[in-house]
Parts: C-alpha cells; structure tokens; sequence
C-alpha cells in the first residue's frame, strides 16, 4: 500500500512531531506530490521531516526482516587410497574438494602409533551456530595413540601441518577435533589442541557417545581445545571428547595443528571444506536485489 502525500493531506494546524507520529505508525511507503504546494503549507522543515520518517519506516523494515538460516556442506579430507587402519604416510598428498591438493606432514615420537580411521558415531552428523546449519556424511580422522610413557603424566608435544596448494580463504576451512582426554590420576593431566590462527568455535558432535564436552578456548590469533570435564582413570566422558568443529576465520596457505598428548590418550583431527549451498547462494543475492529496490 502507498500513501499519496498531495496539499490537500495537510492542514496548517498539523504540527511535524504528530505527522512523523502518523507516518510511523502507517509503517507504508510515502510518495510526495505537488512538492511546491506541500512545501507552501508545510515549509522545507516539514518536507525533510516527512521524507526522515520514510526513511525510519524503510530502515524498520529492512531490521525486522528474518534472516535466513545457511546450510553448509562440509566436506572432510579423504585420505585414501591409505587404507582405514594404516599409517598415513608423512609428506603424503590428498585431494579436498574445493581445495585442492594437501600435504599432510608431522613429527612425532617413534612411541605414537598412527592411522587413518572412523568413529562411528561420528561419520555423520552436523552442529548449528547462529542459525547456521554445517552438515556431513564423510568424517575420517588421523588418528595417534599414545600408548606408553612415565608416571606422572607428562603430555608429550606433536604437531601435524595440512599445506594447501593455494591460499584458502577465511571462512571456508573447518577443523575437527575428537578424543581429547583427561584425568586427575597419576598426577592429572589433559590432552590439549592448540592453533595459531584465529577461530569460532561451532560446537560439538557426540552422535549418542557419552563424551565431554569440548572446552575450547580462543584468543586474537590463537585458540586450544581440551575435554571440559575430568575425573578419576582414563573412563568417560573426562576420557574423550566429541568431534569440535572449528572454522578457521584466517587465509591461511597452510594449517598446523600443535598438540600436547597424555599417555594412554588417542586422539584424533582432520579438515574440511564448506562454502554455502546453491540455494542460500541465491538467497544471498535476493537479498541484494530486495536492498537495490529499496533504493530506487
């Protein structure tokens, strides 16, 4: 609906604050006509207080639209053809779609075993963050085991870098991490995940397992992940967490992952790659038509 703003609208005993009144509570579009007549009733003052309110009822309106839920895809590096449940080679290249290639390299103690595997609780699943929707079907992890060592716990350092061909931009790299223990036994001690970039943490995924629940902690150019809860031995839910998913929010032209393992820990990590689905793509340009419109 459209109000008609003509000189026959106005009478000189309408004061502006009780037009700007009217013009809000019609919550409509204004359209002025026979400008130099209005302005002979109600002055310049009077014109630019009309077309403030306009532009109130336009700025309300463009507040109160909802906003529209984004559902990403993310897309887990796959590491085959390393078989589930042999040793990833170290400097070994992979293919993550809308990446590219990946050098995996890392440097940790002959006692560590490693290998690429799947929990399965964790192949598939999602977490929500501001309204926001991150999916998958194809969860794999590197994986360590730290089966021997000295009392007390000592977390023992390792790191492992992920080294993309191209420059990855902000927002599009995700970090999953799951099976971060810790426990007061044997002096205490927590398994910590420790990146160098800047991050959001987007929430965890048990899929029914009866794991802590990720603490992660962020900075500027820095965040750690560790179990929040801990307890007596190496039982859950102090003994693992559930996979905490990260997005990077940096450029990065690579990603290393520093960690701080206990003994008897198994942990395990990988990467993904989202961007948003078609249809929110189109959403997003909707929404730029709708603002150039408002503008004409």
């Amino acid at each position: 609906m459209e109000l008609f703003v003509k000189e026959r609208t106005f009478r000189r005993s309408l004061s502006a604050d009780t037009l700007v009144r009217s013009l809000a509570a019609t919550q409509i579009n204004v359209i002025f006509r026979d400008t130099w007549s209005l302005k002979e009733r109600i002055g310049p003052m009077g014109i630019q207080i009309c077309r403030a309110a306009a532009l109130a009822i336009g700025l309300s309106a463009i507040a109160a639209t909802p906003a529209f839920a984004i559902n990403y895809t993310i897309d887990w590096l796959n590491m085959s053809p390393t078989a589930f449940g042999s040793t990833v080679p170290n400097n070994s290249t992979y293919n993550l779609t809308g990446v590219g290639n990946v050098t995996i390299s890392y440097a940790y103690p002959s006692y560590f075993t490693q290998s690429r595997g799947q929990t399965a609780q964790l192949i598939t699943g999602n977490v929500n963050f501001a309204g926001d929707n991150y999916a998958w079907t194809n969860n794999e992890m590197f994986g360590t085991v730290f089966g021997v060592g000295p009392d007390p716990l000592v977390p023992i350092p390792w790191t492992i870098t992920y080294t993309f061909q191209n420059p990855v931009a902000a927002g599009s790299l995700f970090l999953g991490v799951a099976g971060l223990g810790q426990t007061s036994s044997f002096g205490g001690g927590a398994t910590i995940a420790t990146v160098n970039q800047n991050g959001t943490f987007l929430g965890d995924w048990a899929g029914g397992g009866p794991w802590g629940p990720t603490q992660y902690t962020g900075g500027p150019g820095t965040f750690q992940m560790q179990n929040s809860l801990t307890g007596s031995g190496g039982l859950d839910p102090w003994w693992n967490t559930p996979l905490g998913v990260v997005r990077i929010d940096d450029t990065v032209s690579s990603l290393t992952v520093n960690m701080s393992q206990i003994r008897g820990d198994g942990v395990g990590l990988n990467i993904g790659y989202a961007v948003p689905g078609p249809g929110a793509a189109a959403l997003l340009g909707l929404g730029g038509l709708v603002a150039a419109r408002r503008r004409r």
